[in-house]
């Protein structure tokens, strides 16, 4: 029994060290719109069309292109746009945008 003890510990402790893992590995998209959130809030004007926010964005970085962009909760109760923006050069810049007045909030990776 003693012995199970110190091979019960360290399966334990791992299996522990990975929830905690998972969970803080989510990231900003865990509160991801879905498209059916995301045009309901489009419509109802809590938000901006992603394509409105795309050609903001583009304006402020003509050299980039844009990959991705996700609508997500904010934590403050509204909403902001994540859009992933490449470089000719493969460099990759995230630029976040309040989604309700399209403002851009940061930009990483410039």
């Amino acid at each position: 029994m003693r012995n199970d003890i110190h091979i019960l510990i360290p399966v334990v402790l791992a299996i522990l060290a990975g929830t905690t893992s998972a969970a803080s590995a989510k990231g900003p998209f865990e509160n991801s719109f879905t498209a059916d959130e995301a045009r309901d809030a489009r419509k109802q004007g809590r938000v901006l069309g992603a394509s409105e926010v795309m050609r903001i964005v583009q304006r402020q970085y003509p050299s980039l292109r844009t990959a991705d962009t996700r609508l997500v909760s904010s934590d403050r109760g509204g909403a902001k746009y994540y859009v992933k923006m490449l470089s000719a050069d493969g460099r990759v810049v995230e630029v976040t945008v309040d989604a309700q007045s399209g403002r851009i909030l940061s930009t990483r990776g410039n």
